[in-house]
């Protein structure tokens, strides 16, 4: 029982959680998340389309090394926020003074080592990464850490509206001001990364209001930090291994390959991860549901999954039947390299529905040290087989990495949370029903998507 179960305590006034089921939740988010990812798509054009791969391969270089950074500074404040803010609604204003004050701490000084390291080492950094793209970078690194931050606070508190109208509008934005700059001045790698800067900063203006409306900030709570710490770091271990699963890959490529391999490998990323929205989705609206309840509420997830897996094998199949003709058609001629491994990158979408449901299900029954097992296989994995396949086969050595390292982490999430609950292997294969829960999952989310 948490802490506000057992006081009986509810949401300060004006802060209630939204209403709405895990499937119109759900339907909400994926909603917001096809149209951002729409703008993301037009912006990723724009930039192969003005680019070439190696100046596309710099700024690739830049946006991931500051989302990378962000996401090792933060220590697991923001996963344990997210719970603790379902868990504990009467803490929210002390919970979201601690975010902001240990996020912009930690992520300058991470910004602060990685820029200084980069500097004082010519030898490693990429060619094109010189003291002004350092600079970008540093700043970069702040707007993610921060914009982060108000996703994981309003996903605690299942306030998926403004949640949404950030994640569906921003990506929007980036790609306006790119077009503009691009008609106006001509885009360079230097400027498509400082828009990529401005574009952070602005979305995180707004979650820093939206996380502010109806209760404000409270005081620094440092009892309550150090606790968000102690169950954060747990959890910190997976999030962060899962993100650089899906990251730390980019940047290798860099180093061991080239920047035009780079560019190459990150067009047929952007094109494969479409194939990751609707998981994703998902498990984002299964964090807070499942950590308001007991532990056994994690029971519900075995049903959502067979679902997600359902729809991903048919999306897999429609991407591995259109994917190499839309790839160069949609990216132009010069990315006709792309297609082999974004082909290579469809099976990660099986690895990444598993790791994102049975993590953020373990997670959110206090569980952070389980929900680590999965994405942490993963990067490991990943990691080694990048180092063999990248310097004999790029672009798509890389993309073989990245899907077996998945399905590897993916297996050992299943198998945490069966360690867990003790459901039977054969639970995970889809049955009839769940074409019901389908059909479920579709209705309510249209009904949530046609609500005013």
């Amino acid at each position: 029982m948490s802490e506000a179960e057992a006081t009986g305590a509810a949401p300060p006034a004006g802060v209630a959680d939204e209403p709405g089921s895990l499937a119109s939740s759900a339907g909400l988010l994926l909603g917001a998340q096809v149209i951002g990812n729409a703008g993301y798509f037009v912006a990723v054009l724009l930039l192969a389309r003005a680019l070439g791969p190696t100046d596309r391969g710099q700024v690739a270089f830049i946006t991931v090394t500051a989302m990378v950074t962000a996401r090792v500074a933060s220590l697991g404040i923001n996963e344990s926020t997210c719970v603790f803010a379902a868990q504990r609604p009467e803490r929210r204003a002390a919970l979201l003074t601690n975010l902001l004050i240990a996020v912009a701490a930690f992520s300058v000084a991470g910004a602060a080592i990685v820029c200084g390291a980069l500097a004082a080492l010519p030898a490693v950094r990429p060619p094109g990464i010189e003291r002004t793209q350092l600079v970008v970078l540093a700043a970069a690194t702040l707007a993610t850490a921060l914009v982060t931050a108000g996703y994981s606070y309003l996903q605690g508190c299942s306030r998926f509206r403004p949640y949404g109208l950030v994640q569906s509008t921003a990506s929007w934005f980036y790609a306006l001001l790119l077009a503009v700059a691009w008609a106006a001045w001509g885009l360079t790698a230097t400027r498509a990364a400082v828009i990529w800067v401005v574009s952070q900063t602005l979305p995180g203006l707004v979650l820093a209001r939206e996380c502010r409306r109806g209760i404000g900030m409270g005081r620094a709570d440092l009892a309550l930090l150090r606790e968000s710490w102690r169950f954060g770091v747990r959890a910190w271990i997976g999030g962060l291994s899962h993100f650089l699963n899906a990251r730390t890959d980019q940047i290798l490529t860099a180093l061991l390959a080239s920047e035009a391999t780079l560019g190459i490998y990150a067009v047929a990323v952007n094109a494969s991860e479409v194939l990751f929205y609707l998981p994703g989705a998902v498990a984002a609206a299964l964090l807070p549901a499942v950590a308001r309840e007991s532990p056994g509420a994690a029971s519900r997830t075995l049903p959502v999954f067979r679902a997600v897996t359902l729809l991903t094998a048919a999306a897999v199949a429609l991407a591995a039947l259109i994917g190499p003709v839309l790839v160069p058609v949609v990216f132009g001629d010069t990315y006709q390299g792309s297609v082999d491994p974004f082909l290579w990158l469809l099976p990660s979408a099986f690895g990444f529905a598993a790791s994102a449901t049975f993590s953020s299900a373990l997670v959110a029954s206090n569980a952070p040290g389980l929900s680590s097992l999965g994405p942490l296989v993963a990067l490991v994995v990943g990691i080694a087989l990048d180092l063999v396949l990248i310097p004999a086969h790029g672009a798509a050595g890389a993309a073989a990495a990245a899907s077996v390292a998945l399905l590897a982490g993916g297996g050992a999430a299943a198998g945490a949370y069966r360690w867990q609950t003790g459901f039977g292997w054969a639970e995970l294969l889809p049955r009839p029903r769940d074409v019901r829960t389908l059909r479920l999952l579709a209705d309510r989310a249209l009904r949530a998507r046609s609500k005013p």
